[in-house]
Formats: structure tokens, C-alpha cells, sequence
């Protein structure tokens, strides 16, 4: 063990923290943490009018009612939530463009909002033309989000370069001019060369593929996206997450990129639903809510079970830890849990820390792949407590059920080794007394 966590520090780690801080990681990260309203609105919209049961297979009675006022609910507001659906969901790869060519700008410390506006518009030059030159929309959807990282990085990368350069700038000689139109001014020139070679690098990519740029980055990406939603690849990116976070490695280093799949997911299954398809033949298994709610119940590690064992401890020190933090475990909130036990660099814990996740992982999946439970359409949010957010995820009572099972897994694998740090503890407070009894002698 002592060679493994040498060798992690030395090797892994060093690389992990370079992650971590790489800067179009960090656009990344912030853009999707800052679209969680959006993608948590727009399923809760989608909720309301997909009625889980058909009211007229039911016999009399209060279901039968509370579910014909339901669907009455999702004939009158499908307009309206329909749109909030298509406008927050919908077109992802836009928002994505946007969020991460302006966090991505601030990180430069780019005032001016000029790098944002230039980088979703080389997103649609590259990516809302079909290959006849026609105005399409279809990758405004999550199947434009892989286009969009990259040409919001490397939009936003070739203007500073030109601006920091100063190539074709123009100097607006005389005092008293705005700041806003000498900004303008200085950088129209960069700003005619980005957009050009946005349109050339479009119309290369559909001579030379026959497809958009959007489509060609879908070809790319998709045996990462296929390896992520096999079982073996959602195991080893569960632990692989939790063993930088016993290090002290915040799990957004994997999570962060990671997103992206996700939602991608999310998105495709949201689609596939409205189009009538079944829950358990939705294309894709591993979604935010298959990580944030049957994954990580709790937070990361899926700690739930380890708040409510902390509550009731003999010690008097994990028992404190457990009363600050058993309310944030319900928000899927564990830091108080990791930071206050401590999980980090706890060598009793460091076997359930590492792989209580990945193992809800493996249930799950194999719950999903066999049809026992539907996959999920929907998504509450990461911090909606673990069976909610189950019973959201598709509006199957069997989830929610399958969610608390999985709660019952997890406390039962975390005590035997918490029996073991809670014993430790005891003898640590004992002794401490002794010896402030010594003392008072």
C-alpha cells in the first residue's frame, strides 16, 4: 500500500493538479456548473408534461383523477414548457460555445466582451451550415457540444494571439474618444481574420469529409463516449475519481470534462423519450443523474450512508462531525464529511472511499443494461437528495426504490471499516481524558 500511494504521489498526482488547473478545463468546468439552472429547469420542465401513467388504463379512484389532471396540466402547458425545454436543453451546444469562450476570455483577463460574442459566432460559421451552405439547426443540441469546445478555444486562443501581436490594429488618434470605440477600432482587423478562417476551416471540413465540422467531431469523439458508457469505463472513471479525492484532488479534474458525455447523454435520451421511446431503450446509460444520484449518494464516495453512521457514533468527535454534516449530505454536500472525519488520507477508509462509487456504478449499470430500471430522461440536479432525484430521473418508483437499496449497500459497506476508525477515536478520547484527569490531580 505504501508503494501504491508513494508511486500515486509521485506519478499521478503531479498531473492530476496540472489538470486541475488547466485553464480550457477550467471554461469548461465553469460553463457547465454555470448551465446547472438551465439543465435543471429545462428536465423539470420536460417532467411536467410526460405524465408517467396513462389515466385511462387505470380504474377509478384518486390515481385515476390525479393523473387525468396531470395529462390535462401537460396538454394546456406543452407550448409553453415544451419551450423552456428547447430553449435551455435544447440548444446546449450554443450555451456551451458561449460559456466557455467567456470564461474562457476572463481567464486572459479580457475585458471586453468581444472575445465571447467572436467565439459563438465561429461556432455558428463552423457549425449551423449544412453542407449545401443552408441555414440548419440540428446541432444547436448536445451533437454540436464537442464543436463547440473546440472552436470556442481556439477562436478565442488565435484573437489573442493576433491582439497581443497587434496585427492590422488601428489607432484612433485624439483625446476624448470612448473607450468602447477604440476597442472596437484596435481589433476590427483580428476580428475579420478569425471569422474568415472560421468560414474556411467550415467549408474545408465539408470538402474534404462531406460532413460538417460538428459531425466530424462526433466521429472523433465517439469511442471516448462509447468506452465512458461501458461498465468497465464507468468502474475505472469511479475510482480513478475517488482515489485524487482521498489525495486531496477535487473530483472536478475528471467530473469537469466528463460533463460534457454527460449531458450529451442526458440530451440524446431526453430526445429519444420525447419521441416515445421506452425508458429502458433510451440510447445512453450513463447521464448526470446516473452519476450525481446513483453514483454519488451523498456526494462523492456516496457518503450518505457514512453521515447517518457519524451521527449516531459513541465518539464524541465523529458524532460532532456527524450532526454539521448530515443536513448537506441530503444536498449531495459532503465536504464536511471528507474535510471533518477526515476521508482524505484516512487509511481505514481509503477502501470504501475508493470503491463504494464505482460499485453503486456497477449496480446501477447493470440494473439499467437489463432493464430492471428505466434509464434517465430527466435530471434534478446534482444536489437533489439521491431517491428524489431517482423517482425524477425517469418517473419510475422502482428507481427510487433501487436508490434507497443502494443507500442500505453503502452504509453496510462503509461499517465495518467505520467500526474500525470509530474504535481508533475511542481509544484517542479516552486517553485524552486520562490525561486531563492526570492533570487536574
Amino acid at each position: 500500500m505504501d508503494k501504491i500511494i508513494a508511486f500515486i504521489e509521485k506519478r499521478i498526482a503531479p498531473v492530476a493538479n496540472g489538470l486541475a488547473k488547466n485553464r480550457y478545463i477550467r471554461a469548461i468546468q465553469n460553463t457547465f456548473m454555470t448551465l446547472i439552472p438551465f439543465f435543471t429547469v429545462g428536465s423539470l420542465a420536460l417532467i411536467v408534461i410526460s405524465p408517467p401513467v396513462d389515466y385511462k388504463t387505470m380504474g377509478a379512484g384518486f390515481g385515476r383523477t390525479f393523473f387525468q389532471g396531470w395529462q390535462a396540466l401537460a396538454d394546456w402547458g406543452t407550448p409553453i414548457f415544451g419551450a423552456v425545454n428547447q430553449f435551455s436543453m435544447g440548444i446546449m451546444g450554443l450555451w456551451a460555445a458561449i460559456g466557455i469562450s467567456y470564461f474562457l476570455s476572463k481567464q486572459y483577463k479580457m475585458d471586453s466582451f468581444l472575445p465571447t460574442f467572436l467565439g459563438t459566432a465561429c461556432w455558428f460559421i463552423t457549425s449551423a451550415f449544412s453542407v449545401k451552405g443552408k441555414f440548419d439547426t440540428s446541432h444547436f443540441d448536445s451533437t454540436g457540444l464537442f464543436a463547440a469546445i473546440l472552436v470556442a478555444i481556439l477562436s478565442v486562443e488565435f484573437y489573442r494571439f493576433l491582439s497581443e501581436k497587434h496585427v492590422g490594429r488601428i489607432d484612433i488618434p485624439g483625446a476624448g474618444v470612448p473607450p468602447a470605440i477604440l476597442d472596437a477600432f484596435a481589433n476590427l482587423v483580428p476580428t475579420g481574420i478569425v471569422l474568415l478562417c472560421a468560414g474556411v476551416l467550415g467549408r474545408v471540413v465539408v470538402a474534404i469529409f462531406g460532413v460538417t465540422l460538428p459531425d466530424v467531431m462526433s466521429v472523433i469523439m465517439k469511442p471516448v463516449v462509447n468506452i465512458a458508457n461501458t461498465l468497465g469505463g464507468i468502474f475505472v472513471l469511479g475510482t480513478i475519481v475517488m482515489l485524487f479525492w482521498w489525495f486531496g484532488i477535487h473530483d472536478s479534474v475528471i467530473t469537469s470534462p466528463l460533463d460534457v458525455i454527460l449531458y450529451a447523454g442526458l440530451d440524446a435520451n431526453m430526445a429519444a423519450h420525447i419521441a416515445g421511446t421506452a425508458s429502458t431503450a433510451l440510447p445512453s446509460i450513463l447521464t448526470p443523474a446516473f452519476w450525481w444520484t446513483f453514483m454519488a449518494i451523498g456526494g462523492s464516495g456516496a457518503t450518505f450512508g457514512v453521515a447517518v453512521l457519524c451521527l449516531f457514533s459513541k465518539s464524541k468527535q465523529i458524532k460532532a462531525v456527524g450532526k454539521i454534516g448530515i443536513v448537506p449530505a441530503f444536498f449531495n454536500i459532503n465536504e464536511p464529511i471528507i474535510f471533518g472525519l477526515p476521508m482524505m488520507y484516512n487509511p481505514i477508509m481509503f477502501i470504501p472511499f475508493v470503491f463504494v462509487m464505482p460499485i453503486n456504478g456497477l449496480l446501477t449499470y447493470a440494473a439499467m443494461a437489463t432493464g430492471l430500471i428505466g434509464h434517465s430522461w430527466a435530471y434534478g440536479g446534482w444536489n437533489m437528495f439521491g431517491p428524489i432525484g431517482a423517482l425524477l430521473s425517469n418517473m419510475e418508483v422502482g428507481s427510487m426504490l433501487f436508490c434507497i437499496a443502494l443507500i442500505v449497500l453503502d452504509t453496510l459497506l462503509y461499517l465495518p471499516f467505520f467500526k474500525a476508525y470509530e474504535a481508533q477515536k475511542l481509544a484517542e478520547e479516552a486517553t485524552a481524558e486520562e490525561g486531563g484527569e492526570a492533570a487536574k490531580a
